[in-house]
């Protein structure tokens, strides 16, 4: 099973898992998926915040591949997709609502898509439903190129990787995959499993369009960002009949950093109307 974490109250719930079945149950419970190169605790702040004024349970996840979880060979949104439902069957959990950023948002769609009667809301965060032409096979190459056996400490990795990415943000969120096991520094993320996945990563799944589902789906884009736009409001309703957009502006792919209360605000009433 992956890793997974649960907020309530806005502190982290550290009573047995697995004598607590009956009362998440019998709660709300949101599942927060985080992006490409991202880990559960990216999403910490918000799952605290939203788990203190929501009082309900949050769940972030460390998906397969990321995080330190045990490395596997096939990575896909389906597959992503039935890790998710182990969770969700481990903790009896009847229905659930999903926030997912860019890769996780594509997931949350997926989990929407092939598991109607277990969700009840989903927040994509600047992604869509579409094929891009761009991927991160560049990135990937770029970390897979460094010599983890010469570096010395994280401000040497930094300086090592900023030969290749200027931008401070980013190199600082892919460092986080950079761990020291044994007095050797590791990536924490299958970096090749990825890789050969990078074609259907930046795909998405094929699904019977003759019924659309009906949940409530809100897509939070940013308005820098390139990965919604509006020509693919279509493709989302292909698939959902009751979605709505709401664009942040000024903001990036990283919306939820870049105007993190904007983002939070925006995510808290839907789900809680």
């Amino acid at each position: 099973m992956i890793n997974f974490t649960v907020y309530k109250n806005g502190k982290l719930f550290t009573d047995d898992l697995n004598k607590q079945f009956i009362k998440i149950n019998k709660s709300k419970i949101l599942f927060v998926l985080h992006g490409l190169f991202g880990r559960g605790k990216n999403w910490q702040t918000f799952a605290r915040q939203y788990s203190s004024d929501r009082d309900q349970f949050v769940i972030t996840v460390d998906l397969r591949n990321h995080g330190g979880n045990k490395f596997k060979k096939e990575h896909s949104y389906l597959l992503m997709a039935k890790d998710i439902m182990q969770i969700i069957n481990h903790l009896g959990i009847s229905k659930v609502d999903l926030l997912g950023h860019s890769m996780g948002g594509k997931l949350a769609m997926v989990i929407a898509l092939s598991y109607q009667n277990v969700v009840n809301k989903v927040i994509v965060a600047d992604i869509a439903p579409v094929k891009y032409n761009e991927d991160s096979q560049n990135i990937i190459d770029i970390l897979l190129s460094l010599d983890l056996h010469s570096i010395k400490n994280r401000n040497h990795a930094d300086e090592m990787l900023y030969d290749h990415i200027n931008e401070k943000f980013l190199r600082t969120f892919l460092l986080q995959n950079l761990e020291l096991a044994e007095g050797k520094y590791r990536w924490s993320i299958n970096l090749e499993a990825i890789k050969n996945s990078m074609r259907d990563l930046r795909s998405f799944p094929n699904f019977d369009h003759s019924s659309l589902i009906d949940n409530k789906i809100l897509c939070i884009y940013g308005e820098k960002s390139n990965y919604v736009k509006e020509k693919y409001f279509n493709n989302f309703n292909n698939y959902f009949s009751n979605i709505t957009f709401q664009k942040i502006e000024d903001a990036g792919h990283f919306l939820h950093v870049e105007k993190a209360s904007e983002f939070y605000e925006m995510s808290l009433n839907f789900f809680k109307n």
